[in-house]
């Protein structure tokens, strides 16, 4: 509000009051109920209502602003000049309305527009009609309900991993709770840290480890008591990632060699010292024959010692190639993506032998190198780049084939794949076999129901993996071709009732933030 401004309302009150003359019983203002919650970016009402028959020809309101180190005027209003500007205080401006359409029903609330942290305060409301005067105060308190939050896997603190927890834009200080299927996480095992930023708001910062053996779901909730909000995220560990990402490991391996090393070399001076000493105080004969039985005894004891060493380092290299296989498998189901097969059933032709649903008259089984014809159904999904792993659940009983058929556009017309090429695992007389395109077979071993299918295209192969036993079956190389036109996709043998695969569910676990 300008000096001039000001000064003609000042006026104007002080005209009024001059007439006033207190008359109890005939105007009431209804006092609030209690504070008023703005939440920040959006709008609030603050209200005063007038209760009244007959509201006057005129009425006089302003709204006055009030904290411990600021008092200002906000806005006022003449309902007698209904076509005059509203007068706002600066820091107000644009920001405020009274409802003057409603000013016959005694409504001279305020509703303040873009609510600001610096909106907190005490807001009055004072009313002048005719002779009579009275005045109201709102408080208004100020939140703000952050953002969604996030959790973050850190890495491997110990043997067990860190989480980490992370939400912005919030007023006032909010709560952070990390929950499992206990109840709230102890809070001396966790550290959070609240940050006020330079617009006012706070971010929240909060970690904790979960060690094994503990729940595999975790959330994390941040609360703001003053709105009754609150954002949460949950995570899902998988079990195998605990064992997979102990940092021990690999120094172990390292340092095993290297503790033998150093074992052999402390023998040798201590047998070449051992040997000096004695051959200056004995005889030579007999100092021979004594070295001779020493050495002996010392052979036997590297002997046994090399023999420690070597299966300890064999079982910890199983253990490594065990690891790298499960990562391998992992890695390959963190690409995975969601298939479905097309309801229209096509004809494939494999060089495999009695290949499942074969469309033939003869009763003999089929040679190993004679094609087949199957009904297959095929993916609607194609790929032409990256990588794409999913599981095909099988039944161990019944024969079956599953892979990807490289195949042009699908606009094309026709049920028949003959002569596409295809990367295939196949079943059939109770024995599993891995084909590369139309070449020969080769025998493998199978005793999962869960077909994994890794489709690489960055690498230019197609691995099949053991689900249960996260292990590698076969990895087939791809010949591929530049065409936009042609893509690969996965297709899987049609069946009968129970007996017919169909696309498993995979469950991703959480990956690392590197």
């Amino acid at each position: 509000m300008g000096p001039r401004a000001r000064q003609t309302a000042a006026l104007r009150l002080a005209a009024v009051l001059q007439v006033v003359h207190v008359v109890t019983g005939q105007y009431k203002i209804i006092p609030p109920e209690g504070p008023v919650i703005g939440v920040v970016g959006r709008g609030v009402t603050l209200p005063c209502q007038l209760k009244v028959d007959t509201i006057p020809e005129r009425v006089l309101v302003q709204w006055e602003f009030s904290s411990s180190t600021l008092r200002a005027e906000v806005a006022s209003y003449d309902s007698s000049k209904p076509h005059s500007p509203v007068l706002e205080q600066k820091g107000y401006q644009g920001r405020t309305e009274f409802f003057q359409p409603e000013f016959l029903q005694g409504n001279v609330s305020l509703h303040l527009r873009q609510v600001q942290l610096s909106d907190k305060g005490r807001y009055s409301c004072s009313v002048f009609a005719h002779n009579w005067y009275d005045q109201v105060v709102v408080d208004l308190d100020v939140a703000a309900a952050g953002e969604e939050a996030s959790l973050f896997l850190e890495g491997p603190v110990g043997w067990g991993i860190a989480l980490t927890c992370k939400s912005q834009g919030w007023f006032p200080e909010p709560e952070v709770v990390w929950m499992d299927s206990q109840g709230p996480v102890q809070r001396d095992k966790v550290t959070t840290q609240i940050i006020r930023t330079s617009s006012g708001v706070f971010d929240v910062v909060s970690s904790t480890t979960l060690q094994p053996g503990a729940d595999k779901e975790v959330s994390c909730r941040v609360v703001n008591n003053l709105l009754n909000a609150r954002r949460e995220s949950r995570v899902l560990i998988a079990g195998d990632l605990f064992s997979s990402t102990s940092p021990w490991l690999a120094a172990f391996l390292v340092m095993l060699p290297l503790s033998a090393a150093v074992l052999r070399v402390t023998v040798y001076k201590l047998i070449r010292s051992l040997l000096e000493s004695q051959r200056a105080g004995l005889g030579l004969l007999s100092l021979e024959k004594r070295r001779l039985r020493e050495k002996a005894a010392l052979e036997n004891t590297l002997e046994s010692q090399k023999g420690t060493n070597e299966a300890a380092l064999a079982d910890q290299k199983h253990r490594l190639e065990q690891i790298q296989a499960e990562k391998g498998f992992w890695e390959a189901k963190n690409c995975a993506v969601a298939i479905t097969v097309t309801a229209e059933c096509r004809v494939l032709e494999l060089q495999v032998p009695g290949a499942a649903g074969v469309e033939s008259s003869t009763a003999e089984p089929a040679a190993a190198n004679t094609p087949c014809t199957v009904p297959v159904l095929l993916g609607k999904e194609g790929f032409a780049e990256g990588k794409h792993y999913w599981e095909v659940e099988v039944e161990q009983q019944q024969d079956w084939v599953l892979g990807v058929v490289r195949h042009k556009g699908r606009e094309e017309k026709g049920r028949s794949l003959l002569g596409q090429e295809y990367w295939a695992l196949h079943r059939s007389q109770g024995e599993v076999f891995s084909s590369e395109g139309l070449s020969r077979v080769e025998k493998q071993q199978l005793s999962s129901a869960v077909v994994g299918v890794l489709l690489d295209l960055e690498e230019g192969q197609v691995n099949f993996y053991e689900a249960e036993q996260k292990v590698t079956l076969v990895r087939l190389p791809l010949t591929l071709d530049k065409k936009p036109t042609e893509k690969l996709y996965p297709f899987l043998s049609k069946g009968k009732g129970r007996s017919m695969p169909h696309i498993h569910p995979v469950s991703i676990p959480v990956p690392l933030k590197l």
